[in-house]
């Protein structure tokens, strides 16, 4: 193996799997994203009921629609929440894949997006309160101080081979 004479002995000894609890906490991101999956067939599945709610709190209340048609519009919201969902998931596993390689930013854009995910505990089911656990779980363990020596170690190590 050849060395650089201008490389520390830190950035040469520095390890370059990731430690085990960024390793779980990336499998805890998927766990997330797959609540996250659960979530949007959970809501797609109560759209005739939904609908049905609309037209029942309509008839109720005595107002017209003035031939605006609610279950379209009920529809078109669903659709549109199932999309931008779908992003946002995709988005989420991209972030999750980024971080595994050590991308300290991507571990940061999680946390933020664990920690708005909060709110979603609230008013959320069952499945959003499992994948907001996982999250917390998850940010938690890349922000332990092994987890922190192993970015920094990746960053320093980027570095060196960018000024190489």
């Amino acid at each position: 193996m050849s060395s650089n004479p201008y490389q520390s002995n830190a950035q040469q000894a520095a390890p370059t799997a990731a430690p085990r609890f960024v390793t779980i906490a990336f499998w805890l991101y998927l766990i997330t994203a797959l609540a996250h999956i659960v979530g949007i067939i959970i809501s797609a599945t109560r759209l005739p009921a939904a609908q049905q709610a609309a037209k029942d709190q309509l008839q109720q209340s005595g107002t017209s629609t003035n031939g605006v048609d609610v279950n379209g519009i009920l529809g078109a919201t669903l659709v549109a929440s199932i999309v931008i969902g779908v992003l946002y998931i995709i988005a989420f596993i991209v972030f999750d894949l980024f971080m595994r390689r050590g991308a300290n930013w991507a571990r940061i854009v999680l946390l933020i997006v664990t920690i708005l995910g909060l709110t979603s505990v609230i008013g959320g089911s069952g499945v959003g309160a499992v994948g907001v656990l996982a999250s917390v779980v998850a940010a938690v363990l890349t922000f332990l101080p092994a987890s922190n020596a192993w970015f920094r170690a990746v960053k320093d190590r980027k570095r060196g081979a960018i000024q190489n």
